[in-house]
């Protein structure tokens, strides 16, 4: 080989496969800018060196078979280094840049772009070989992509694609798609919709590829054409699709931090979520806890720093003095610190769902057929959010003014009518993608009338449901061409021809009472159909418990009458239970008050010893029970950054208040948590409190 091909070699090694891209993904991105940049430490072009090596003289030899015969030879010696191919394979990525509608060629003629670095004309002698020795190329891209595997990520994680339509040019097309300026917007991109390091929740491509398209509807997120091309022109079906693989090798490999070199790529990303507390009064953000950070400093950029703390739920508290604002809603917000950044990324119009833990509407990437949502939109959407709501033919759903001006909440959205929802869907409208499900790859099972979790760890059984109330069926994506899917209930197999998107009800089939297995050959759920509650004891009762060795077992599983376990207590009619109220352990100052003026300190017990030796610290958990004395309707609490007050019984059950006109302490924890609460109750409450305070100041 000449010193100049090998100087190329030695450059493109360094600079895409050094030590500083090991365990990460590797894109072969060579552009024009690129090129030129290299070209500068060499003093010679790469189309000039790759050309020095090609075999015109003897027409018999293939046209790369210099290079092709050194790629033998290192791969007998070990192949310790990237392979000998490296700077014809960065030339056909250089191509693959240029491929646009220009020079009287269209934007799909790779070969023509190829054979026009060679300086070679169109339909020549040369020109014909170089287009068939591309096969040699081709094959060239798979030994590099075997290569990158075999090493484990020591020199980086291999992007490299293709599929049935590009086949051959795919492999240049796959690296020449994705910048380094794309590499860093698609960090945040699956930091921004929360997407697990290593994609540990096994996301498809397809999902993933749809919440790109969302995440780009109507906002510029820095994407470069070439990419955003793709992304549109992509089709919906498959996941071998060029776009659809190489998103998701891309998150596959993603290790959760922003890819940002000059910082050696060590700050963690996580998308932060809005809340829309206390029945829509109130809104607040939300960041959910990194693996390996319990404890952490972010701030805005020349402003404000927040403490953050890893508290219940796996969320960070700290973040409660950052109001939302419309500004930030509209315009984006961004937390940083030396470990971590926290991001919100502007939208008009969002999708909120129950949280399972903190039981408030939080903000989510996808649309859960049969639940219920909510939407906050901005005043210059609702109209088209209505409409697009109102094609749902739901009944409950409810408008009113959201926390923040400009911005409107709407309650109640669920799609319950199956032929409805499709037909929303495919009409589109600029907000239509939030109406989207996620795309499945495996059946599950949705809403049904629930009569019983299921607690047997390792059970496998999605619960049980009353007869007639059967849970409905997400049935996964089709990739037939017939777009049926063969779904398997109770060992009989049926072709479906159903929308992916809209659950199929299991209660239209007659289920015997009894234990069901439903979904497709490759995921399957099982669940209980039963006629309805036992008056008595129902079968089986006490075959359930922890067994005993000494210490009890963690998981619930079935016992014999033999077994040494710990099973439930037949308590009898006259026992009462106290009332308790579960309370954050990071919690400075807690008080429990009652009508009469009346005021009960709250002590944190510490853990008994016997319960620390016997159970994990994970077990324990972020919170502490207090037992609530009789007559308390009120907690008052106090944390690092604010006062907080929760009603202890309903609010029609609450008395009036009567303290005596000296319970100053009774007067000062209602007054110091004042304008937490909006409840009739609690106002009556705070004049009280505001009376004797003024006692007092005469």
């Amino acid at each position: 080989m000449r010193s100049e091909y090998k100087q190329w070699h030695e450059v493109l090694s360094a600079e895409f496969f050094g030590a500083g891209n090991a365990l990460r993904s590797t894109v072969l991105h060579v552009d024009a800018d690129v090129e030129r940049k290299l070209a500068e430490r060499i003093g010679t072009g790469l189309a000039q060196a790759v050309a020095g090596e090609l075999n015109w003289g003897n027409p018999d030899r293939p046209l790369f078979s210099r290079i092709q015969r050194e790629c033998e030879i290192w791969e007998r010696q070990g192949s310790s280094a990237p392979p000998p191919s490296l700077p014809v394979l960065a030339l056909s990525v250089l191509a693959a840049t240029r491929m646009a509608s220009s020079d009287g060629m269209l934007k799909t003629n790779f070969y023509g772009r190829w054979i026009q670095l060679f300086g070679e004309q169109p339909s020549s002698l040369r020109a014909n070989r170089l287009e068939h020795a591309f096969h040699d190329v081709a094959v060239m891209w798979e030994e590099l992509d075997t290569w990158l595997e075999q090493t484990g990520g020591l020199y980086g994680t291999s992007t490299i694609s293709t599929d049935e339509f590009y086949w051959k040019i795919g492999f240049p097309i796959s690296q020449a798609l994705v910048r380094g300026s794309d590499r860093q917007v698609l960090t945040r991109f699956f930091a921004a919709t929360r997407l697990r390091p290593h994609n540990s929740g096994k996301v498809s491509g397809r999902e993933l590829l749809r919440r790109l398209r969302v995440w780009t509807a109507g906002r510029d997120r820095r994407l470069s054409p070439r990419l955003m091309e793709e992304l549109a022109s992509a089709p919906d079906t498959g996941d071998t699709t060029l776009i659809t693989s190489l998103v998701k090798r891309l998150a596959d490999d993603w290790d959760g931090t922003l890819h940002e070199p000059e910082r050696e790529h060590r700050r963690r990303a996580i998308g932060l979520r809005l809340v829309v507390a206390d029945r829509g009064r109130r809104l607040e953000w939300l960041a959910e806890a990194c693996d390996g950070i319990d404890e952490t400093c972010v701030a805005v950029p020349g402003g404000r720093t927040f403490t953050l703390h890893k508290g219940y739920g796996d969320v960070y508290e700290g973040l409660e003095s950052l109001h939302p604002s419309w500004q930030q809603l509209a315009h984006g917000l961004r937390l940083e610190g030396e470990e971590l950044v926290l991001e919100w990324a502007p939208q008009e119009v969002l999708l909120l769902r129950l949280h399972p833990h903190l039981g408030e509407w939080v903000s989510t990437e996808y649309f859960e057929p049969g639940e219920q949502h909510w939407i906050l939109a901005a005043d210059s959407a609702v109209r088209a959010v209505r409409s697009m709501v109102d094609a749902l033919g739901g009944r409950t759903v409810r408008e009113a003014s959201a926390p923040v001006p400009g911005w409107k909440l709407i309650k109640g959205v669920r799609a319950v009518n199956g032929l409805a929802f499709a037909s929303a869907l495919d009409r589109g409208g600029d907000h239509a993608y939030v109406l989207e499900p996620q795309i499945r790859h495996h059946a599950t099972l949705s809403g049904g009338l629930r009569i019983a979790p299921e607690y047997r760890a390792g059970a496998g059984v999605a619960g049980h449901f009353l007869r007639g109330g059967a849970p409905d069926l997400m049935l996964p994506a089709s990739d037939s061409q017939d777009g049926c899917v063969e779904v398997v209930l109770d060992g009989h197999t049926e072709k479906l021809r159903t929308d992916p998107r809209v659950p199929f009800p299991l209660c239209l089939i007659p289920l015997d009472e009894g234990e069901h297995r439903v979904g497709t050959a490759h995921s399957s759920q099982v669940f209980t159909l039963h006629d309805g509650l036992h008056e008595d004891l129902p079968p089986g009762t006490g075959t359930l418990g922890y067994l005993c060795d000494g210490t009890a077992r963690p998981e619930l599983s079935e016992v014999t009458g033999s077994e040494a376990a710990i099973r439930g207590a037949d308590a009898a009619s006259s026992i009462s239970l106290p009332r308790t109220e579960l309370l954050r352990s990071r919690v400075l100052e807690a008080m429990l008050l009652d009508p009469r003026g009346g005021v009960h300190r709250v002590r944190q017990q510490s853990v008994p010893a016997w319960m620390a030796s016997r159970l994990p610290a994970a077990v324990l958990g972020p919170c502490v029970e207090i037992e609530v004395p009789d007559g308390c309707v009120w907690l008052v609490y106090r944390t690092a950054t604010r006062w907080s007050v929760k009603a202890l019984v309903a609010a029609t059950d609450i008395p009036a208040p009567a303290p005596e006109p000296d319970d100053y302490a009774w007067a000062y924890a209602i007054l110091s948590a004042a304008q937490r609460l909006q409840q009739p109750a609690w106002l009556d409450y705070v004049a009280a409190a505001e009376a004797i305070s003024g006692r007092r100041g005469a």
